[in-house]
């Protein structure tokens, strides 16, 4: 980084910004709370007869293999109870299939089950990268359309300044303070591809974390290799599969670190694409941006959304449209702190909601500034289908209390065989939730009897979702 540029930068970047801080993913308001362990067997554990290995094969029928060269092998068994919560009842499992199962009469199958589960954490096949060139017009941004022709105007006067690194703006007195604030925090927000701009507003200023070209353009080719990678792994899928791949990549290849302004030269890039595809280390705002850079890249149509949590801390996460309809994704929420980063940790709690699941409830003030002078940036556009919410998309809601019992247990054995944290599942009433819920300790004891492996679980379960997760310890 160009020394006298962060000198400059450590005088007065950190004197004021656009966000007061950024709330983490400890910061949700789902407490995480400890299992008590014990050793009783719940009455529907089930008794194991028979079991089998074979190998795992992707889509295309190929031998499916680790980091390291070895074959995968999937573990499949039978049992003895046809009363006990699984049967060997061979099920489809098309997208309706959990939604319509009461109707149907059909049972949850767990070798079905855990098959799936594990198939979807099965590491991706290596593909070649794909370099696409970052050419995004501003016009094309959703929050620059909710602007006025002024606002507009200033917006793309900005974002030019900001592109050549220009210190000032002349302006005059027809753009007020509040006018610069709302423009420039839409245009700080909106425009992921400008890493090296620092996040204080100030009539007529800009600072920056870096501004020496030459030095632009190798963080940039650090950016591209990084984000051509990320493109290739999700080369050929649909919109839903692209996003995916963004926000599992963003959640397993990074660390939450709040910006620090003793140690500016470390965390500076924590709000930004930088951060999030080179570093590993990002807060919010870099979460929120590297997968809106990524969508720019891949052409789908997304924004930032700022925000805050329950306790008035700042955030930020994105509105995204798949297959026709704008959906909620929060892929710093889905990646919770842990005190020793844990490589399989990943949850898909805000993969694909809609604003009644969350707006008011987890997220509040959407897309308003909320320290300092306050200022609405634009109303982000409303989130009203389920159509593509992971749980539902992946084949993890249930409608009655038995299959969804049935599907935890399938859901912790597979994470236990694959030694990964999380076991989650999505229930479609809050009756189905309670019911549960209530008995987390029993979940605990049966996974812990069935797997010497699990030392620990705890609970992150979240009423407003509906979404029941035990997370396992080994």
């Amino acid at each position: 980084m160009n020394k006298k540029i962060m000198a400059f930068a450590a005088a007065v970047v950190i004197a004021a910004s656009m966000f007061g801080g950024c709330s983490n993913k400890a910061a949700n308001t789902n407490t995480e709370t400890t299992v008590v362990e014990g050793t009783t067997l719940p009455d529907s554990a089930v008794d194991e007869t028979d079991s089998s290995v074979t190998k795992a094969t992707d889509g295309e029928g190929n031998i499916v293999t680790d980091e390291e060269g070895n074959e995968v092998t999937v573990t499949t068994a039978t049992f003895k109870d046809p009363s006990a919560a699984f049967s060997n009842t061979d099920v489809p499992m098309d997208d309706d299939y959990y939604l319509t199962q009461e109707a149907t009469g059909t049972t949850v199958n767990e070798e079905d089950v855990i098959a799936m589960i594990q198939a979807g954490t099965t590491a991706p096949v290596e593909k070649p990268p794909v370099m696409k060139e970052y050419n995004i017009d501003c016009s094309q941004r959703y929050g620059y359309n909710q602007l006025s022709n002024a606002e507009k105007e200033l917006y793309k006067q900005m974002l030019d300044a900001v592109k050549s690194c220009k210190l000032k703006l002349p302006v005059d007195d027809s753009i007020t303070n509040e006018m610069w604030i709302k423009v420039y925090g839409c245009m700080y927000t909106q425009e992921p591809e400008l890493f090296w701009i620092a996040n204080r507003a100030e009539r007529g200023k800009f600072w920056y974390w870096e501004t020496d070209p030459d030095a632009i353009a190798k963080l940039q080719k650090q950016v591209d290799e990084k984000a051509a990678y990320v493109l290739g792994q999700a080369e050929g899928l649909d919109t839903y599969g692209k996003i995916k791949t963004f926000h599992d990549y963003i959640g397993l290849h990074n660390n939450f670190q709040m910006y620090d302004p003793d140690n500016i030269a470390e965390t500076c890039y924590n709000f930004t694409i930088y951060g999030g595809l080179v570093n590993g280390r990002i807060q919010c705002e870099g979460y929120a941006k590297t997968m809106q850079y990524l969508c720019d890249l891949a052409g789908i149509e997304s924004m930032v959304v700022i925000g805050t949590n329950a306790n008035g801390d700042s955030h930020a996460w994105n509105v995204i449209k798949i297959d026709g309809n704008w959906y909620n994704v929060d892929s710093t929420w889905d990646d919770p702190i842990l005190t020793t980063p844990d490589p399989t940790n990943l949850r898909h709690r805000y993969f694909g909601v809609p604003d009644k699941w969350i707006h008011e409830l987890s997220h509040f003030n959407i897309n308003t500034k909320t320290t300092g002078t306050k200022v609405k940036y634009f109303d982000p556009p409303a989130c009203t289908a389920e159509d593509v919410n992971w749980f539902r998309k992946e084949n993890r809601l249930y409608s009655d209390a038995d299959s969804a019992d049935a599907a935890l247990r399938a859901a912790l054995t597979a994470a236990a065989d694959g030694k990964t944290r999380v076991a989650e599942i999505r229930v479609t009433d809050k009756a189905i939730y309670d019911k549960i819920t209530a008995d987390l300790k029993g979940y605990a004891n049966w996974i812990k009897e069935q797997k010497s492996s699990v030392k620990g679980v705890s609970s992150n379960c979240d009423p407003n979702t509906l979404v029941i997760e035990l997370d396992l310890t080994y």
